[in-house]
């Protein structure tokens, strides 16, 4: 799978393949089929978020895009909370900028 856009990457001086190794580590240990919708999750974010590395949709909205249940979307984003890949705030998901 291929991240479409790169404007996300100019403003957080980091690049994609970077990111997406970033987040393959936070689910290391985990089932298949987890990694694999952490894998999905992160594609689709990487496309649809801000410049900022923000994602501005309800949890609603995102597993009708990506036909997930809303358990297994809410496992990935608790992983990747839990690792500090993203944070989670008043309804937004955004990247963590270390």
């Amino acid at each position: 799978m291929v991240v479409g856009k790169s404007a996300v990457y100019g403003n957080l001086r980091v690049e994609e393949k970077d990111l997406l190794k970033k987040s393959r580590q936070c689910f290391a240990g985990e089932d298949d089929k987890n990694t694999r919708n952490g894998e999905v999750f992160i594609i689709y974010f990487l496309n649809n978020c801000s410049s900022e590395g923000v994602l501005f949709k309800t949890i609603k909205e995102i597993t009708a895009d990506l036909n997930m249940s809303h358990a297994a979307l809410t496992r990935v984003l608790k992983t990747l909370e839990d690792k500090q890949f993203i944070y989670r705030r008043n309804g937004i998901i955004g990247l963590h900028q270390k």
